[in-house]
């Protein structure tokens, strides 16, 4: 969770919610003309926007947080308890597995095993692509615009 987003959020829609609300505030107490109906209305709603601003603001915060919790929660290590001592290797052979001097785990420098080989891999990448398609786009618009240009 950080502090500087929260923050940010935070400063944004407050300001916004906030100017706003005195917006709506100003409209109403303001001078205006005896006939302008529409006066109270636009106050009314500047004031309205404001708090409705205000609400997604906390709601944006809020689900920040509450994102931010259960990330922290799925990222903890979960052990389920046993009860007694742990049980004896599968009867199939996996008890070896991983333990040093078994024969089936290996070291650095150890021949390659099963009748494979290591091969060399080759990747070819071009990075030109998107400059190239780019600079046909701005091409074509320069194009266009000396074509449609008046005369």
């Amino acid at each position: 969770m950080s502090i500087r987003e929260i923050a940010g959020k935070m400063v944004g829609f407050g300001l916004t919610a906030a100017a706003l609300i005195v917006g709506g505030i100003l409209v109403l107490v303001g001078p205006h003309a005896y006939n302008d109906y529409l006066n109270v209305a636009l106050g009314v709603m500047l004031i309205l926007l404001g708090l409705g601003a205000g609400g997604f603001g906390t709601m944006v915060v809020a689900g920040v947080v509450l994102d931010a919790r259960a990330r922290e929660r799925e990222a903890r290590l979960h052990v389920t308890p046993r009860q007694g001592p742990p049980s004896l290797p599968p009867p199939w052979g996996m008890g070896d597995i991983g333990r040093p001097g078994a024969g089936n785990v290996a070291n650095v420098g150890d021949e390659p095993r099963g009748g494979g080989s290591v091969r060399v891999m080759n990747v070819v990448t071009r990075n030109i692509d998107a400059p190239l398609i780019v600079g046909a786009l701005i091409a074509w618009t320069i194009v266009a615009l000396l074509i449609a240009a008046p005369r």
